[in-house]
Protein backbone atom coordinates (compact mmCIF):
# COMPACT_ATOMS: atom_id res chain seq x y z
CA UNK A 1 0.00 0.00 0.00
CA UNK A 2 2.71 2.81 0.61
CA UNK A 3 5.03 1.75 -2.17
CA UNK A 4 1.46 1.80 -4.16
CA UNK A 5 1.05 5.66 -2.76
CA UNK A 6 4.66 6.49 -3.32
CA UNK A 7 4.40 5.60 -7.21
CA UNK A 8 1.18 7.49 -7.47
CA UNK A 9 2.62 10.95 -5.51
CA UNK A 10 5.71 10.59 -7.84
CA UNK A 11 3.67 10.14 -11.12
CA UNK A 12 1.39 13.26 -9.90
CA UNK A 13 4.94 15.15 -9.23
CA UNK A 14 6.22 14.83 -12.47
CA UNK A 15 3.33 15.33 -14.19
CA UNK A 16 2.96 19.02 -12.29
CA UNK A 17 6.66 19.49 -13.34
CA UNK A 18 6.30 18.99 -16.69
CA UNK A 19 2.92 21.13 -17.07
CA UNK A 20 3.65 23.96 -14.83
CA UNK A 21 7.39 24.01 -15.04
CA UNK A 22 9.04 22.14 -18.35
CA UNK A 23 10.95 19.53 -16.78
CA UNK A 24 11.57 18.05 -18.66
CA UNK A 25 10.17 20.36 -21.56
CA UNK A 26 8.62 17.02 -23.71
CA UNK A 27 7.17 13.65 -22.95
CA UNK A 28 7.00 11.23 -25.68
CA UNK A 29 4.84 13.02 -28.21
CA UNK A 30 4.21 15.65 -25.67
CA UNK A 31 6.00 19.53 -25.67
CA UNK A 32 5.13 21.53 -22.39
CA UNK A 33 2.63 24.20 -22.78
CA UNK A 34 4.11 26.26 -19.73
CA UNK A 35 7.10 26.81 -22.77
CA UNK A 36 4.82 28.98 -24.48
CA UNK A 37 4.94 31.60 -21.80
CA UNK A 38 8.72 32.33 -22.72
CA UNK A 39 7.46 33.34 -26.35
CA UNK A 40 3.66 34.73 -26.30
CA UNK A 41 2.63 38.01 -24.72
CA UNK A 42 -0.02 37.59 -21.52
CA UNK A 43 -3.00 38.17 -23.91
CA UNK A 44 -2.12 35.65 -27.09
CA UNK A 45 -4.70 35.23 -29.29
CA UNK A 46 -4.55 31.61 -30.95
CA UNK A 47 -5.75 29.01 -33.04
CA UNK A 48 -6.49 25.35 -31.83
CA UNK A 49 -6.99 23.51 -35.52
CA UNK A 50 -7.70 19.85 -35.01
CA UNK A 51 -9.55 20.35 -31.30
CA UNK A 52 -11.38 17.41 -30.97
CA UNK A 53 -12.89 17.35 -27.50
CA UNK A 54 -11.12 20.69 -26.27
CA UNK A 55 -8.59 19.44 -23.97
CA UNK A 56 -5.35 21.10 -25.66
CA UNK A 57 -7.92 24.21 -25.60
CA UNK A 58 -9.16 24.58 -21.70
CA UNK A 59 -5.28 23.91 -20.97
CA UNK A 60 -4.27 27.01 -23.30
CA UNK A 61 -7.95 28.88 -21.56
CA UNK A 62 -6.34 28.11 -18.01
CA UNK A 63 -2.46 28.85 -19.16
CA UNK A 64 -3.20 32.44 -20.82
CA UNK A 65 -6.45 33.21 -19.04
CA UNK A 66 -6.39 36.43 -20.61
CA UNK A 67 -5.84 35.05 -23.92
CA UNK A 68 -8.59 34.34 -26.20
CA UNK A 69 -8.31 31.01 -27.80
CA UNK A 70 -10.32 29.98 -31.27
CA UNK A 71 -11.48 26.08 -31.80
CA UNK A 72 -11.96 24.66 -34.77
CA UNK A 73 -13.72 20.99 -34.90
CA UNK A 74 -15.84 19.42 -37.71
CA UNK A 75 -16.96 16.38 -36.76
CA UNK A 76 -20.16 16.74 -34.98
CA UNK A 77 -19.98 14.41 -32.22
CA UNK A 78 -16.61 15.75 -31.28
CA UNK A 79 -17.30 19.33 -31.73
CA UNK A 80 -20.25 18.77 -29.03
CA UNK A 81 -17.85 17.70 -26.96
CA UNK A 82 -15.80 20.28 -27.60
CA UNK A 83 -18.51 22.78 -27.05
CA UNK A 84 -19.70 20.98 -23.74
CA UNK A 85 -16.21 20.57 -22.55
CA UNK A 86 -15.08 24.55 -23.08
CA UNK A 87 -18.44 25.84 -22.24
CA UNK A 88 -17.49 27.69 -18.60
CA UNK A 89 -14.11 29.37 -20.29
CA UNK A 90 -15.71 32.36 -21.72
CA UNK A 91 -11.99 33.23 -23.58
CA UNK A 92 -12.63 29.89 -25.78
CA UNK A 93 -15.27 30.23 -28.74
CA UNK A 94 -15.91 27.64 -31.22
CA UNK A 95 -16.37 27.22 -34.34
CA UNK A 96 -17.44 23.80 -36.68
CA UNK A 97 -15.21 24.41 -39.27
CA UNK A 98 -12.38 22.16 -40.93
CA UNK A 99 -9.48 24.83 -41.93
CA UNK A 100 -7.47 23.83 -44.71
CA UNK A 101 -6.23 24.99 -48.15
CA UNK A 102 -9.06 26.29 -50.01
CA UNK A 103 -12.90 27.49 -49.21
CA UNK A 104 -16.16 25.06 -49.70
CA UNK A 105 -17.01 21.67 -48.43
CA UNK A 106 -14.60 18.75 -48.41
CA UNK A 107 -14.70 15.38 -47.70
CA UNK A 108 -13.34 14.80 -44.55
CA UNK A 109 -12.00 10.80 -43.32
CA UNK A 110 -13.18 9.85 -39.58
CA UNK A 111 -11.65 8.05 -37.18
CA UNK A 112 -13.12 5.39 -34.33
CA UNK A 113 -12.17 2.28 -32.66
CA UNK A 114 -9.01 2.74 -30.83
CA UNK A 115 -8.18 6.89 -31.43
CA UNK A 116 -11.42 9.00 -32.82
CA UNK A 117 -8.77 11.72 -32.89
CA UNK A 118 -6.96 10.66 -36.02
CA UNK A 119 -9.72 11.79 -38.45
CA UNK A 120 -8.08 13.97 -42.03
CA UNK A 121 -9.30 15.19 -44.71
CA UNK A 122 -6.53 13.24 -46.40
CA UNK A 123 -7.15 8.87 -46.40
CA UNK A 124 -5.17 7.14 -44.31
CA UNK A 125 -2.50 4.79 -45.45
CA UNK A 126 0.67 3.21 -43.32
CA UNK A 127 -2.20 4.80 -40.80
CA UNK A 128 -3.85 1.64 -41.29
CA UNK A 129 -1.25 -0.95 -40.12
CA UNK A 130 0.68 1.88 -37.45
CA UNK A 131 -2.57 1.19 -35.38
CA UNK A 132 -4.58 -1.00 -36.34
CA UNK A 133 -6.92 -0.89 -33.74
CA UNK A 134 -8.15 2.97 -35.35
CA UNK A 135 -10.42 2.26 -38.32
CA UNK A 136 -11.73 4.87 -40.68
CA UNK A 137 -15.34 3.76 -41.64
CA UNK A 138 -16.73 6.61 -41.95
CA UNK A 139 -16.63 9.69 -44.37
CA UNK A 140 -18.25 12.54 -44.41
CA UNK A 141 -18.96 16.02 -46.03
CA UNK A 142 -17.86 19.44 -43.98
CA UNK A 143 -16.95 22.94 -44.20
CA UNK A 144 -13.76 23.95 -45.17
CA UNK A 145 -12.26 27.82 -44.62
CA UNK A 146 -8.45 29.13 -45.43
CA UNK A 147 -7.57 30.29 -42.47
CA UNK A 148 -6.86 33.63 -44.23
CA UNK A 149 -10.64 33.29 -45.40
CA UNK A 150 -11.94 33.01 -41.76
CA UNK A 151 -9.99 35.82 -40.09
CA UNK A 152 -11.84 37.82 -42.52
CA UNK A 153 -15.12 36.88 -42.07
CA UNK A 154 -14.85 37.19 -38.44
CA UNK A 155 -12.58 40.29 -38.28
CA UNK A 156 -9.58 38.84 -37.01
CA UNK A 157 -7.03 41.28 -36.89
CA UNK A 158 -4.63 39.44 -34.90
CA UNK A 159 -3.01 35.89 -34.66
CA UNK A 160 -0.28 35.06 -32.13
CA UNK A 161 -0.14 31.57 -32.19
CA UNK A 162 -1.25 28.15 -34.15
CA UNK A 163 -1.38 24.85 -32.19
CA UNK A 164 -2.38 22.70 -34.78
CA UNK A 165 -3.24 18.48 -34.64
CA UNK A 166 -4.43 18.63 -38.13
CA UNK A 167 -3.28 14.83 -39.38
CA UNK A 168 -1.28 15.79 -41.50
CA UNK A 169 -2.94 18.26 -43.69
CA UNK A 170 -0.56 21.18 -41.50
CA UNK A 171 1.39 22.54 -44.34
CA UNK A 172 -1.06 22.88 -46.81
CA UNK A 173 -3.20 24.54 -44.85
CA UNK A 174 -0.27 27.34 -43.74
CA UNK A 175 0.58 27.61 -47.43
CA UNK A 176 -2.68 29.06 -48.20
CA UNK A 177 -2.98 31.76 -44.74
CA UNK A 178 0.00 33.64 -46.18
CA UNK A 179 -1.73 36.71 -43.98
CA UNK A 180 -2.14 35.22 -41.07
CA UNK A 181 1.20 33.30 -41.40
CA UNK A 182 2.86 36.30 -41.67
CA UNK A 183 1.85 37.74 -38.46
CA UNK A 184 2.03 34.87 -36.13
CA UNK A 185 5.13 34.06 -33.75
CA UNK A 186 4.69 30.64 -32.48
CA UNK A 187 3.77 27.40 -34.24
CA UNK A 188 3.66 24.69 -32.10
CA UNK A 189 2.37 21.98 -34.79
CA UNK A 190 1.82 17.49 -35.39
CA UNK A 191 4.31 16.59 -37.69
CA UNK A 192 4.78 13.30 -40.09
CA UNK A 193 7.84 11.18 -40.34
CA UNK A 194 6.29 8.39 -42.27
CA UNK A 195 3.26 8.41 -44.87
CA UNK A 196 0.64 8.13 -42.48
CA UNK A 197 -1.49 9.37 -44.54
CA UNK A 198 -1.55 9.60 -48.32
CA UNK A 199 0.72 12.46 -49.64
CA UNK A 200 0.91 13.48 -46.58
CA UNK A 201 4.10 16.19 -46.18
CA UNK A 202 6.92 14.90 -43.88
CA UNK A 203 8.45 16.50 -41.45
CA UNK A 204 11.54 17.63 -43.43
CA UNK A 205 9.22 19.40 -46.19
CA UNK A 206 7.47 21.11 -43.39
CA UNK A 207 10.54 22.61 -41.27
CA UNK A 208 11.85 23.57 -44.68
CA UNK A 209 8.85 25.40 -45.74
CA UNK A 210 8.43 27.61 -42.03
CA UNK A 211 12.45 28.42 -42.01
CA UNK A 212 11.74 29.94 -45.36
CA UNK A 213 9.39 32.13 -43.64
CA UNK A 214 11.31 33.19 -40.70
CA UNK A 215 11.09 30.24 -38.26
CA UNK A 216 13.30 28.03 -36.51
CA UNK A 217 13.04 24.62 -33.82
CA UNK A 218 12.83 25.46 -30.17
CA UNK A 219 12.22 21.91 -29.19
CA UNK A 220 11.30 18.44 -30.95
CA UNK A 221 9.25 15.46 -29.32
CA UNK A 222 10.03 13.01 -31.98
CA UNK A 223 9.64 9.55 -30.03
CA UNK A 224 12.35 7.03 -31.57
CA UNK A 225 9.98 4.95 -34.20
CA UNK A 226 6.92 6.79 -33.78
CA UNK A 227 4.89 7.82 -37.04
CA UNK A 228 4.26 11.48 -35.81
CA UNK A 229 5.35 13.87 -33.44
CA UNK A 230 5.02 17.67 -32.73
CA UNK A 231 7.18 20.43 -32.94
CA UNK A 232 7.62 24.11 -31.24
CA UNK A 233 8.42 26.45 -33.93
CA UNK A 234 9.10 30.41 -33.24
CA UNK A 235 10.04 32.85 -35.80
CA UNK A 236 12.97 34.57 -35.64
CA UNK A 237 13.02 38.25 -33.69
Amino acid sequence: MIIRKIKSLRYYFSGYLFEYFAIPGTKNEEISKSLLKKYLPNKPVIIDCGAHDGSDSISLAKLFKRGTIHSFEPVDELYARLKGNSNSYKNITCYKLALADRNGNMDFHVSGGGSDASSSLLEPFDHLKDHPDTFFKRKINVVARTLDTWADENNIEKVDMLWLDMQGFELQMLKASEIILNMVSVIHTEVSTRETYKGVPLYDDLRSFLEAKGFSVKIEALPTGWDMGNVLFVKDK
